[in-house]
């Protein structure tokens, strides 16, 4: 019997496990992905917004400014590189130019600090020469990028290092009320627990609709991004973006972007189409297409165009897509079901999600222990057991750790510089990788311009011999993704 089960370990459910562990709870972790951060969490733009542009009054609004203020204290505890960029949205037209008026009273509502509408003049002492369209834009100075994939596995590793058990291949099939709180069964086990929460995503309404008749929709909403070389980094420092536009169905997107990732390259995009499909986050000809069609033809207004006149469409090294769960009240969904105590709504956590989720874990921990009555954890540490990259070392600490343990002369990825020390520490640590694309996040490993061309082979070899299975068990992510169908012997060298 669990005090506590979370459906989903997204960047909502690994904030509030984190949150939980701060009280004397027996908390488990759902995930029927083959790793944490299976979902919308890890196919997003990785920005912090400010929360200018979130409409004044919902919760959206709220909670992005509350989550944005605990960026700072929040990665620095886990060891997350997290970086406030600042944004600026770009006017072109007449038209841009009265947006921006209405997102600079907007963002004074919300309580964003330090927004305003700059002219041309400043705008080039903040980034470099707009092309000469550009009139002005907005500047949201608390604005930031994060690794968003990064954060989650770091949430999550924090609190399984706080005692929150973690269950993944872990599908819910079904739940009912019992006299004593919840049955919940899945592919793996039953699971009882006194009190849910429901963050599972673009599959929030399922599970919602299983105990509460107070029914909602989530839309799925697919977002593709493009990854640019890290040779164009030192061109980018803050994000750019153009106006929001308006979406066929209603509402808005935040409109194409450039953003520079805290772990140096480019990211552009993204789009935004409505789908069937929950799930379906491959990327298509034609949403990629869309993105480079606007930016071959807008690269022109971005100060990065005085190094790069034409758009380096020979620099685009991967692209990715993620489904964002849009609900159907347009606004996050959060709270206690009316007719089912004890079972708890994040549902509908779409953009600014990676934001305001921090926020809407603390409040919601806060709530819950108030209510009823929950003792605090001493014992809680809030700091990540966590080993520096080899890639962020200094070279003297290249050295000492070398010295230390060879694996770190062993370089697997030469595009991240990651070696085997690195690889072998994301395997072993308290939520390890198990598959190529978990060690892929939390390495870097593959991410670089070579896309695993070279490491690839090497980490199915280290996977193989860490998990005790053969080179035809490791899977790229898990059921359905074998990587060789039979044996053809060691891969590589070693």
């Amino acid at each position: 019997m669990h005090d506590a089960v979370i459906i989903g370990a997204g960047i909502s459910g690994s904030a509030l496990a984190r949150e939980l562990s701060k009280y004397k709870l027996s908390v488990a972790v759902l995930e029927r992905g083959s790793d944490v951060c299976a979902g919308a969490s890890r196919g997003n733009s990785a920005t912090v917004h400010s929360g200018h542009d979130a409409t004044y009054g919902t919760r959206k609004a709220y909670y992005n400014v509350a989550g944005n203020a605990l960026y700072d204290r929040m990665c620095a505890d886990l060891g997350v590189p997290f970086v406030r960029n600042g944004m600026i949205v770009m006017a072109v037209t007449p038209e841009d130019l009265a947006e921006l008026t209405r997102l600079k009273i907007n963002a004074d509502r919300n309580g964003v600090p330090g927004v305003r509408v700059a002219d041309r003049r400043e705008l080039t002492a903040l980034e470099g020469t707009f092309g000469k369209a550009v009139t002005g834009g907005l500047y949201a100075p608390s604005s930031g990028m994060v690794c968003p994939y990064s954060l989650v596995i770091a949430l999550c590793e924090n609190a399984a290092d706080n005692g929150v058990a973690f269950h993944l291949n872990t599908e819910v099939r079904h739940m009912e009320k019992t006299r004593s709180g919840y049955r919940i069964t899945t592919n793996q086990d039953t699971f009882k627990t006194k009190y849910v929460f429901n963050c599972a995503g673009v599959h929030a309404d399922d599970i919602n609709d299983m105990v509460s008749g107070h029914t909602f929709r989530i839309l799925p909403r697919k977002g593709a991004h493009l990854i640019l070389d890290k040779k164009l980094s030192p061109h980018v420092s803050a994000t750019i973006s153009q106006t929001p536009l308006p979406l066929p169905g209603g509402g808005h997107t935040k409109g194409m972007g450039i953003m520079p990732s805290v772990d140096g390259t480019v990211i552009l995009g993204c789009d935004a189409h409505d789908v069937m499909d929950k799930d379906d986050v491959s990327t298509t000809a034609g949403g990629i297409g869309e993105i480079l069609s606007f930016f071959q033809e807008n690269w022109r207004h971005l100060p990065i165009s005085e190094a790069y006149p034409d758009f380096p469409r020979d620099m685009v090294i991967g692209a990715f897509a993620g489904i964002r769960p849009h609900p159907d009240t347009d606004d996050f969904i959060i709270g206690e079901a009316a007719d089912a105590p004890g079972f708890y709504n994040i549902a509908g956590i779409e953009s600014p999600g990676i934001t305001a989720a921090p926020a809407i874990a603390r409040e919601l921990a806060k709530e819950i222990a108030e209510k009823y009555e929950l003792e605090e954890n001493v014992h809680f540490n809030p700091i990540r057991k966590h080993q520096k990259p080899f890639r962020e070392m200094s070279e003297d600490e290249r050295r000492k750790a070398i010295a230390q343990n060879p694996d770190y002369g062993k370089i697997l990825c030469r595009c991240e510089q990651v070696t085997k020390a690195d690889v072998l520490h994301a395997i072993r640590s308290s939520i390890g990788a198990r598959t190529v694309n978990a060690v892929k996040m939390r390495t870097r490993a593959g991410m670089g311009r070579c896309q695993g061309g070279f490491c690839g082979p090497e980490i199915v070899n280290i996977l193989s011999a860490e998990l005790g299975i053969p080179a035809t068990g490791v899977t790229q992510s898990g059921e359905g993704s074998i990587i060789l169908p039979y044996e053809i012997g060691m891969l590589g060298g070693s």
